[in-house]
């Protein structure tokens, strides 16, 4: 069996038919929303976690795209040294810029990252911390 790939610091978006097969798997799961809340009370965060529901939360339009950016940008010195994990229910793309494709619809994810996201291989994008 090969070794699956270990997730980096910063901001990991991962195809789930690929975690556990080729990427590494993080046991510590909470939502988007449940991630949001946290930074915005300025709770602490594990070091390392995934957090569902990404593609659902940006296919709701640019705006909310925009406001998770704000709180990411805000908590970027509390997120500084962690490993955060977004396994993707979709297809991550990449054309013209780097886009989620989640029900047959694409989501573009520079609202979010900016140019700051780089695709590493099929199926997996990340990001810096400091978006």
């Amino acid at each position: 069996m090969k070794d699956v790939q270990l997730m980096e610091v910063g901001y990991n978006l991962v195809e789930i038919k690929l975690i556990g097969k080729e990427f590494e798997e993080i046991e510590d799961k909470i939502s988007i929303i449940e991630f949001l809340r946290r930074l915005r009370r300025r709770q602490t965060i594990n070091k390392k976690i995934a957090v569902t529901g990404l593609e659902e939360a940006l296919s709701a339009g640019e705006e909310i795209a925009r406001y998770i950016r704000k709180i990411l940008v805000d908590s970027t010195s509390m997120l500084r040294a962690h490993i955060i994990q977004f396994p993707i229910n979709g297809e991550l793309i990449l054309n013209r810029e780097p886009k989620i494709k989640y029900k047959a619809k694409e989501v573009s994810l520079t609202p979010l990252f900016g140019n700051r996201i780089k695709p590493k291989t099929i199926g997996f994008f990340h990001s810096p911390p400091n978006i």
